[in-house]
């Protein structure tokens, strides 16, 4: 009778098991990739793909693509002197963006046209559907940049019910940030729009103590400074056939990346005679003997100054065939940074200015025909220009 009501309890727990497993199951909401460059769910896709929806991106407070990679474990963004210095690496594979004539091998995506430098992928995200980051090489569908990995970013579409939202956030240090988008009808007939755009200020949380004794010259580190605006229009020109028109630019003036000093020592005191500290020449120049590096406090010899701009457009066609769907993708996009800084980051004139000015024009055309049907077998065959 014992072993009776032991063997009772197990078949109990196990029965309420499954049915807790299967009642959860259920609630879970099926998740739609493009991962191979055709939507399907994730449950298909035999590939290492990490999802975050616009409700997550909204809620974890995400702004840009530095802050995604508090959600998305295997991604790390890191910026080095300044903005032009960002480099992205998935799974601790990457490579150095010192050099701006090296393409990324992380590649960045939005609305399935790429950005050929990481310098043109730094504002503020617009409104967002999905990001999908995809681990591992991802070359035959994207191209010679995706080597360790793709950042796909799907923006949400015009819609045909007027709506709008606008948020704005305060913080300290000055923090000031304003988004809002905009979508409806036009007066055409299946034409659709959305505006949206964003700005994000902020005072910066360290200083360049310059070179003069009455801090007329102190500049701000670590500020931000980003405006952004994006204009989107959508056409169902029949019930086979749409095309999106988008137009994008963005700005970033702002002076990153500076940390104050760890140790102060033998290096530092020799720093200092040559800034002419301990020689006769003005003080200006020595950090104070206890200085931390949490007072964010740094001399250059001059104000670095770091801008980068890109603008661009993209029309991107969809023609259903029936068992097959055929898309047609154009971008053309411009990317242009400014930036100069105090490599040594010291009073004493060590290293001379590094500057970078240089500009780059990207034309994309992809051509893409893809299967649609519920068949076993599934195929795409494409044509990319660049």
């Amino acid at each position: 009778m014992k072993r009776f009501k032991q063997k009772y309890l197990y078949v109990s727990l196990a029965l309420s098991a499954f049915l807790t497993a299967g009642s959860a199951q259920a609630e879970i909401e099926e998740i739609t990739v493009t991962a191979n460059k055709r939507e399907q769910s994730l449950q298909d896709v035999p590939l290492t793909v990490s999802v975050t929806s616009g409700e997550v991106i909204q809620q974890s407070s995400i702004v840009d693509l530095i802050d995604l990679q508090t959600a998305v474990p295997a991604l790390r963004v890191n910026q080095l002197q300044n903005s032009a210095q960002t480099n992205f690496t998935i799974r601790g594979f990457g490579n150095g963006a010192n050099n701006p004539g090296i393409e990324p091998s992380v590649l960045v995506v939005v609305d399935g046209v790429p950005r050929s430098r990481s310098s043109s992928s730094l504002a503020d995200l617009p409104n967002i559907e999905r990001i999908e980051v995809l681990s591992g090489p991802q070359s035959t569908l994207f191209g010679k940049n995706a080597s360790a990995g793709v950042i796909s970013i799907t923006t949400k579409a015009p819609e045909d019910e007027m709506s709008g939202v606008i948020e704005a956030t305060v913080g300290n240090n000055g923090s000031q940030i304003v988004k809002g988008t905009l979508t409806g009808p036009t007066s055409i007939d299946n034409l659709t729009y959305r505006i949206s755009a964003s700005t994000n200020e902020s005072d910066g949380y360290g200083t360049n103590l310059g070179e003069l004794a009455d801090a007329s010259d102190d500049s701000p580190l670590n500020n931000r400074d980003r405006n952004a605006v994006r204009a989107q229009l959508k056409w169902d020109a029949a019930e086979d056939l749409t095309a999106r028109f988008t137009y994008d630019k963005d700005k970033i003036d702002e002076v990153c990346c500076v940390t104050g000093p760890l140790f102060q020592g033998g290096a530092t005191t020799i720093n200092n005679m040559i800034a002419g500290g301990a020689t006769g020449g003005p003080v200006r120049g020595m950090l104070a003997a206890d200085a931390t590096p949490w007072d964010y406090q740094v001399y250059m010899n001059f104000k670095p100054t770091n801008v980068a701009e890109n603008e661009g457009f993209s029309l991107h066609i969809e023609k259903d065939l029936g068992n097959m769907s055929l898309t047609s993708i154009t971008s053309d996009r411009n990317t242009e940074m400014q930036s100069n800084f105090d490599a040594d980051f010291s009073a004493a004139d060590l290293v001379k200015e590094q500057k970078l000015d240089y500009q780059f024009d990207t034309f994309t055309q992809e051509f893409r025909l893809s299967s649609t049907s519920e068949s076993g077998i599934q195929w795409t065959a494409g044509l990319f220009y660049s």
